[in-house]
């Protein structure tokens, strides 16, 4: 009996790890931090040739795949938005 009960207590602890691990998960679950440009626009109102140009200039960063599909991790596009932030209070 006493095997049993060790599996059955690190069964548990297993279980609530990965409870604590998705509750501090800022993505839902099946979703990806990375988005394509179409996505990015819509979260963004800039028009579609400045973010090319922000690319181009290095201001937000960006992963390319294969030859011409982008993709933007939106954490760290929106830090680097924070750096380009002037004004206020910091």
């Amino acid at each position: 009996m006493q095997p049993d009960a060790n599996m059955n207590t690190d069964t548990q602890q297993q279980s609530n790890q990965s409870k604590s691990k998705s509750e501090h998960d800022a993505t839902p679950a099946g979703e990806s931090n990375f988005i394509n440009e179409k996505e990015l626009l819509k979260r963004l109102p800039v028009s579609r040739r400045t973010l090319f140009s922000w690319r181009t200039t290095g201001k937000i960063p960006f992963v390319r795949l294969g030859g011409r599909r982008v993709l933007f991790h939106w954490p760290s596009i929106e830090a680097a938005l924070l750096r380009m932030q002037t004004g206020g209070v910091q």
